[in-house]
């Protein structure tokens, strides 16, 4: 009896409440630090990798400011002829891989000019003074040349579209001295050696940027001299004008030479990414933009903590429920409403899973890297050639740019799914090819004829072949069911070349279509029938299939690991179905049975004759309704496995059991205390909270514990 005095005094709840709270407030502080932790944990890694780029970029511009002092000392040091000077800048420019071309531009002689440059591109001397004076300051095209006679010192240039090559180039100039007989010297003209921005962006891709990692070169003029989208630097007065706009960007700008870092959406990632920012030796503005998948190993860890808070919370709120409603007085009134409250909190948990899951599971399935823009294919297939290399130096991948667009889709069961719509490829002309349809795809069910392509179009186009194929392919693909409905149907359409033995990577033709973020779904028809589902993204990815063989080939030189092209496409259910297929039927089932105890009473002590029987055919009419629908739900699903929502039949199976149980007891007899109580009260309040409870735990095993 004296334990049974304890649950009646307010301070037993209020330790408790206490105790609870503490506990809140510490899952609060430990997701906190945890973030914390986590946001320097990647905060870190992104300026390692900044430094290592910045370091790598600077060794490489050093050498090339070397090579042009060392010229412009040779041509200081000693008189030379013309033909001598043109002689130096054409071994020069023959010998250093990252001149496009070297100009030795004088000053005026007796009123004559003279600049010869030679040019790789053309393979021979022009001279500059033939097309304009070179010694007009007030022209645009003379800034290479009068920007170091004023300044006296070596000078980058700004970036600008080279008319010959038609490719951002930028120019480092020094100055040509004379020496005179007391030491001195005097400028009498401009060394200046033409640079690729291309050459720039080969020594960016020497460090590892992640999967979807780029960098940014920019001068204090907010001209670009390097950037992942072509765009960017073909237009750059455009862009500069706009980017001077931007108050991030001129805070990145302006920061010099600090460094940094902002957390921005990237057009390019299409996502929030950490922009990391410092400066190179040449005063320029190195940019490094990472996505956090990039920086940091992804992890469901946050999740969890946000439910461990959420667990917390729910409850102290049961315990001040406790405390304020006196529910050791027993009061009917209070009871009811504490059996109300406590199931709904219940209910908002499951809820609040339900909506951290959805989410939660949709980021989950597309943690792979997505390929958004020309930088991510360029990355693979750099990293792939550096393996080729390594196995033979003459090895080298060939792409096939390759689009599809999708029609239709229709869901033939649980896995197999039909297919069809349209596939391009552009072939190079360099690739020899025999057949009209180059691809496979590798997920074709295995019964019947499960692909049928229909060749459209073959035209030459600019240096490849243009290749468009109609299909209808019914494709098996590994969905997980085990979280159904809230499971996210990730249909990884899979298309590869079909001779492994040479080395072909097909790629997307990213410029094939007029946007590709993925939340725009590109790709895929905006008319696709889909009642039960809605398609959240589509993207393009690379996926490979290792043989661990050679398949054959003796003579096979090249790379086991076999490169696939892969369109995703994110498919969720629509919850609104599922609710009132799935969970409607089993609510109202529910509250059938709840109300088992209301129907029947006893008279005079002794049950109404027909009661039990009556209780023992609504039951196990419900039971029956309850199973016909789980069977059907089986029959659509047709998983091996378990599912999430088979959980909700099973504990209504265990609900009827037990209410039917306990009420025909109380119906036979009186021995039993717990069921005489108010007659069956505590089994009636709570009927609503042991059955939430119980969808809670299995929610929570899913998908926490």
């Amino acid at each position: 009896m004296k334990y049974t005095k304890l649950f009646k005094k307010p301070a037993f709840y209020n330790i408790f409440l206490l105790i609870s709270l503490l506990f809140l407030i510490y899952s609060i502080y430990d997701f906190n630090q945890y973030n914390r932790i986590r946001k320097q944990e990647y905060l870190n890694t992104g300026f390692s990798k900044l430094y290592e780029i910045r370091d790598t970029l600077n060794t490489g511009l050093n050498t090339i400011q070397k090579v042009a002092y060392d010229l412009s000392d040779k041509i200081s040091n000693n008189y030379h002829s013309k033909n001598k000077i043109e002689e130096i800048i054409k071994k020069a420019t023959l010998e250093n891989n990252f001149a496009m071309g070297i100009v030795a531009a004088f000053e005026p002689v007796n009123g004559k000019l003279f600049a010869p440059y030679y040019s790789k591109h053309i393979d021979k001397i022009d001279y500059i003074e033939d097309s304009y004076d070179y010694t007009i300051d007030s022209l645009k095209t003379t800034k290479w040349y009068n920007s170091v006679i004023k300044q006296k010192k070596a000078v980058w240039s700004d970036p600008y579209v080279s008319d010959i090559i038609h490719e951002l180039v930028v120019d480092f100039g020094v100055p040509i001295y004379k020496r005179k007989p007391k030491g001195d010297k005097e400028i009498i003209g401009v060394l200046s050696i033409t640079i690729p921005s291309s050459f720039i962006n080969n020594y960016i891709h020497k460090i590892s940027l992640g999967k979807t990692g780029f960098s940014i070169i920019a001068n204090t003029h907010y001209f670009f001299i390097s950037h992942p989208s072509t765009n960017y630097l073909t237009r750059s007065e455009i862009t500069q004008s706009k980017y001077k706009t931007k108050s991030n960007f001129k805070k990145i700008i302006e920061s010099q030479p600090k460094d940094g870092h902002l957390t921005e959406f990237s057009a390019i990632a299409q996502q929030d990414a950490e922009f990391f920012y410092t400066s190179l030796n040449q005063g320029w503005l190195l940019i490094s933009v990472f996505t956090e998948n990039d920086l940091i190993q992804k992890s469901d860890e946050s999740f969890q903590k946000i439910i461990t808070i959420s667990i917390f919370i729910s409850l102290t709120l049961v315990l001040l429920l406790m405390r304020i409603l006196q529910i050791w007085k027993g009061n009917n009134r209070e009871l009811w409403i504490f059996s109300f409250l406590i199931s709904f909190i219940i209910f908002l948990n499951i809820v609040f899973i339900w909506h951290q899951k959805i989410n939660s599971s949709y980021i989950s399935e597309t943690s792979e890297i997505k390929i958004l823009s020309p930088t991510t294919i360029d990355n693979y297939v750099k990293e792939r050639n550096k393996k080729l290399k390594q196995i033979d130096a003459s090895l080298q991948s060939i792409e096939i740019p390759t689009g599809i667009f999708i029609y239709d889709i229709e869901f033939l069961s649980a896995y197999n799914v039909a297919v069809s719509g349209k596939i391009w490829q552009k072939i190079p002309d360099s690739l020899e090819i025999n057949n009209d349809v180059n691809f496979v795809f590798p997920q074709a069910a295995p019964e019947g004829i499960s692909v049928r392509t229909r060749p459209k179009l073959k035209k030459h186009i600019k240096g490849y072949w243009l290749y468009r194929t109609d299909f209808n392919a019914s494709l098996r693909f590994d969905i997980n069911y085990i979280n159904y409905p809230l499971n996210i149907k990730k249909l990884n359409l899979q298309l590869k070349y079909p001779n492994i033995d040479r080395n072909v990577i097909l790629t997307p033709d990213l410029n094939s279509y007029d946007f590709i973020q993925p939340s725009l779904k590109p790709g895929i028809s905006k008319d696709l029938y889909m009642p039960s589902s809605k398609v959240l993204e589509t993207y393009f990815s690379f996926t490979e299939h290792n043989f661990y063989s050679n398949l054959g080939n003796e003579e096979f030189t090249g790379l086991k690991e076999n490169p696939i092209l892969t369109f995703n496409i994110l498919i969720k259910n629509i919850l609104l179905n599922s609710i009132i297929t799935n969970i409607v039927p089993i609510f109202i089932i529910a509250l059938m049975v709840f109300l088992l105890p209301f129907t029947v009473d006893r008279l005079d002590g002794k049950a109404v004759p027909g009661a039990p029987l009556n209780l023992i055919q609504a039951a196990s009419g419900f039971f029956f309704v309850i199973l016909l629908n789980h069977i059907q739900l089986r029959d659509n699903i047709q998983t091996p496995g378990f599912t999430y929502i088979e959980s909700y039949y099973f504990i209504m199976y265990i609900m009827l059991t037990i209410m039917s149980a306990a009420v025909l007891i109380y119906l036979k007899t009186d021995k039993y205390k717990i069921l005489e109580y108010k007659k069956n009260l505590i089994f009636k309040i709570s009927y609503w909270p042991i059955l939430l409870m119980l969808v809670y735990l299995i929610t929570l095993s899913m998908f926490y514990w």
